[in-house]
């Protein structure tokens, strides 16, 4: 059987989350840091198990036996390696974590049982006081219809009252979503205490049956399918597709059972109890630790004054943007080009914020894929359409979990006034852009804001992307038809300089590659360097074996999902393939072609996946200054220096080791300090 020239999608994103759960392992994290990382950890395999885990049940289950045989194959390597992950997270958690904790001073309790006398007293006022009236205990009869929510934790009691034939079953859940995971407990002996709420309620029950004997209590867990599969609204349809997206999100949480997890301490009785009663067939059941829920350790209490987290590194402000200037006269000397978080996102609040103060301007237009819960970018557009403003929203419904919050905001904003226009039949609407029009001496002139991440400041704040300000006509003009096709479904003319999906952004990227391979099999200069979160789309996949094959040197920097493999004989072995992971989330996207030496970059918002190109609308923008293009080629050049948290990749995703020692630790703390000897360079100067 001939090896496929492609990897599974879903087993190449479970190679990168075992890699984020590896960051654990690097030393200049402190405990604190490797706590969020286990909880970074534990969220993408929520998501994974959510949505792609239902995908894979139902294409084993095919009626097609290629199909079925293919993906009963990956479905078992998928839960295998799930189990493997979530093993090892357990492990870290216990052998490494809670011992640096202690080290620290800082007490997790493991088990109610190892409860200090002294603070026993604490958490039974706790449990009586804040826990119990939360509590919605069911006893488990011949007749009840078992249902857990998705994602909750519950427990599985097993008990008897002494005086019964037949032990008594209780289903009791854990309400970690209304209050804290962890508690922390006075002080002893210079040592701070912590809990979690799963032993307040361990300890607090028993109190409340004295004489009944406890058996076990035991965690257990469900994961439901939360795909809302909303890609099918038809056109004119807005009321009730938003009706339907309603009724929808008020079910997510009764989806079908994709995933069980189980206290291993619990019985093989009592799982068969649990399968049976949740009529549980096809999906995994897994045997995990006492605790689960580890992305709770996003809040887990750290006692102040304590160094068990790293240093900040602190947001640098652009030096030649001024923070509360006249952003319209700068941008209209020269384009800036910005790098979140290492610069702060607060250049684009003063952007919009700006907007909202000029007289001047007349005409707002912006999308929104994500939108933070408090986000000041909407607030602001709230305040320009207040004073009289034309501002126009594009709304995507249809972003996968923040559907209920881009729902409210929209909502709040067109009672403010703002035009507000909501998903597109079929597809998602990708794209970060923004474009403010001012009346200038009588003529409109329009200032565009191009991005690679989301307007949304709280993931500014931990994604690594770039933005480009801008008042360059050919790249507004082009922007302004984007927003009319968005608003209006006007169909817009050809673009020029923009790579936009569903508008001829694969065929351009198609186009760009084999420039380079006519380039390389005439001998000349050639080079293609791409950074992505995830590379699927075959057809480009293909074209990149095409351009290895002709002598094209590909540098690929792919985060997640990578269904390319490098570094085959024959076939792909000009194409170097890297992975970073480390503080920040890399985000951003860059596509860079030698392009017979006058080097073409694009960055935006695409992924090159096939629902990216295909299925959304994207925008990619070049960068035609050649100051930001160098400072572009900076980024890259740091991004693919060798550094000890950076992966060089073979085909099987698996890390090589380096030819020479690496000259960074870190390559985003390298591109932070390179950012900062400039500004501090700049300074000097100006001083």
């Amino acid at each position: 059987m001939l090896r496929s020239i492609f990897k599974n999608r879903d087993l190449s994103w479970l190679s990168f989350n075992k890699r984020v759960l590896e960051e654990t392992s690097f030393d200049d994290l402190r405990v604190a840091d490797k706590l969020k990382f286990i909880a970074i950890h534990y969220s993408n395999l929520e998501e994974f198990s959510r949505v792609r885990l239902a995908i894979l049940e139902e294409l084993a289950q095919s009626e097609i036996n290629e199909v079925s045989d293919a993906y009963i194959d990956i479905l078992a390597s998928a839960r295998v390696e799930i189990f493997h992950q979530i093993c090892s997270s357990r492990e870290i958690i216990e052998k490494k974590i809670i011992p640096e904790l202690e080290a620290k001073g800082v007490i997790l309790y493991k088990h109610d049982e190892d409860v200090l006398d002294i603070h026993k007293e604490q958490v039974i006022r706790l449990f009586m006081s804040k826990v119990l009236s939360y509590l919605q205990p069911v006893v488990i009869t011949p007749k009840s219809k078992l249902f857990l929510e998705d994602r909750m934790l519950y427990f599985l009691i097993h008990l008897n009252a002494g005086r019964r034939l037949e032990d008594i079953k209780v289903i009791l859940n854990i309400p970690k979503n209304v209050l804290p995971r962890f508690y922390s407990l006075k002080s002893h002996e210079g040592k701070h205490y912590v809990i979690y709420l799963d032993d307040v309620i361990r300890i607090g029950i028993r109190t409340l049956f004295p004489d009944y004997q406890f058996y076990g209590v035991y965690s257990i867990k469900l994961n439901r399918d939360a795909d809302l599969h909303l890609d099918d609204q038809k056109e004119g349809e807005l009321e009730e597709f938003i009706e339907e997206l309603q009724n929808r999100l008020a079910i997510r949480k009764s989806g079908l059972p994709s995933r069980f997890q189980y206290d291993s301490a619990m019985p093989e009785k009592l799982v068969q109890f649990c399968k049976a009663a949740l009529h549980f067939e096809g999906g995994e059941m897994l045997p995990v630790g006492r605790y689960q829920g580890a992305n709770d350790f996003f809040g887990f209490p750290i006692p102040a004054g304590t160094d068990l987290s790293q240093a900040p590194w602190p947001s640098l402000n652009h030096d030649k943007l001024k923070v509360y200037g006249d952003y319209f006269s700068s941008i209209a000397e020269q384009d800036y080009l910005l790098h979140f978080p290492y610069q702060s996102y607060d250049h684009v609040l003063v952007f919009f914020n700006n907007a909202v103060l000029d007289q001047s301007v007349t005409e707002i237009m912006v999308t929104f894929y994500r939108i933070a819960e408090e986000s000041h970018i909407v607030n602001a557009l709230i305040s320009a359409a207040k004073n009289g403003k034309k501002v126009s929203a594009f709304i995507e419904l249809k972003a996968r979990f923040d559907e209920a919050n881009n729902l409210h905001w929209a909502e709040q904003m067109s009672k403010a006034g703002v035009h507000i226009t909501y998903s597109i039949p079929g597809i998602k609407v990708h794209a970060k852009a923004a474009l403010i029009i001012r009346r200038e001496k009588g003529v409109y002139k329009k200032y565009g804001f191009f991005g690679t991440g989301n307007f949304n400041e709280k993931t500014a704040g931990i994604y690594s992307d770039m933005g480009l300000l801008t008042c360059d006509r050919r790249l507004c003009d082009e922007l302004e038809s984007v927003f009319k096709y968005l608003f209006h479904r006007i169909p817009p003319p050809h673009f020029s300089h923009l790579l936009v999906s569903q508008f001829g952004s694969a065929e351009r990227f198609i186009e760009l590659i084999d420039h380079e391979i006519a380039e390389a099999r005439a001998g000349r200069p050639s080079g293609i360097t791409i950074k992505v979160n995830n590379l699927e789309e075959r057809t480009l996949i293909n074209k990149l074996y095409d351009a290895s094959r002709a002598g094209v040197s590909v540098k690929l920097m792919v985060r997640s999902i990578c269904c390319l493999k490098p570094g085959i004989k024959g076939l792909s072995e000009n194409i170097r393939l890297y992975r970073v992971v480390g503080r920040y989330l890399e985000h951003s996207r860059a596509f860079v072609f030698h392009h017979s030496g006058q080097q073409l970059i694009f960055l935006g918002s695409a992924d090159w996946m096939y629902r990216n190109l295909h299925h959304r609308v994207e925008v990619v923008f070049p960068i035609l200054d050649e100051n930001l293009k160098k400072e572009v080629t900076d980024y890259l050049n740091i991004q693919f220096t060798p550094a000890v948290k950076t992966q060089w990749l073979n085909e099987d995703l698996r890390t090589l080791p380096w030819p020479e020692k690496p000259e960074l630790y870190c390559v985003q703390q390298g591109f932070y300090e390179f950012l900062r000897q400039k500004q501090m360079k700049l300074q000097q100067t100006d001083l």
